[in-house]
C-alpha cells in the first residue's frame, strides 16, 4: 500500500461471530470487503462473487493473492484465470516438517512436481492441480476422525 497501488482486501467467514483483526488489516489496505456465508455480516455470499464484483469495479486489477482452505483458493484462481490476473495462493495447509523431507507437501503444478516447505509455499495458482491436492489432504480423513474421537477428552489444549 505505501509503494503506491490501491490495495482491496476480501475476507470471506462463514458467519459474523468469527470475523477477527478487521481494525489490523485496515492498517494495510485501501479497501476491505467482509463476506460471510450466511448473510450475518458485509456481503452475502462467497470470496469469489466479491472478487468478480472487485474485477467490475476495478478492472485494472494486477494481482490477487488467496490465502485459506484450498477449495477457496482453487475457486479464487478459476475467478481470475478468464481476466487474465495473476493469481498467487499460498499453500502453508499443506506442510508437515518444513525441509522437504518427508514429502507431505508434495504439490503438482502444470510444470512439475514442487514441495511446498522448500519451493513455496506460494505459487501461480493457474498452475496448481488443485484436484491432487484435494485428494492427498483428504486422504487420511477417516484417520484423522478416529484420532480425534479417541484422544479429544484427553487434550489439554483446549483448556
Amino acid at each position: 500500500k505505501e509503494s503506491g497501488p490501491h490495495v482491496n482486501r476480501v475476507n470471506g467467514f462463514r458467519n459474523d461471530s468469527l470475523v477477527y483483526r478487521e481494525d489490523k488489516f485496515g492498517e494495510y489496505c485501501d479497501e476491505i470487503i467482509i463476506c460471510t456465508d450466511d448473510g450475518s455480516r458485509g456481503v452475502h455470499g462467497l470470496v469469489t462473487d466479491v472478487i468478480e464484483m472487485a474485477i467490475g469495479k476495478h478492472p485494472d486489477i494486477a494481482e490477487l493473492l488467496a490465502i485459506g482452505p484450498p477449495v477457496m483458493m482453487r475457486a479464487c484462481a478459476e475467478t481470475t484465470r478468464p481476466h487474465g490476473i495473476k493469481t498467487t495462493v499460498s499453500l502453508n495447509p499443506v506442510m508437515v516438517d518444513g525441509t522437504g523431507m518427508c514429502g507431505g507437501c508434495r504439490v503438482r503444478l502444470s510444470d512439475g512436481m514442487k514441495f511446498a516447505c522448500v519451493d513455496g509455499p506460494e505459487f501461480d495458482g493457474h498452475k496448481v492441480d488443485f484436484d491432487d491436492l484435494v485428494n492427498r489432504l483428504n486422504r487420511f480423513n477417516k484417520e484423522e476422525r478416529q484420532a480425534i474421537d479417541k484422544w479429544s477428552d484427553k487434550c489439554k489444549a483446549k483448556l
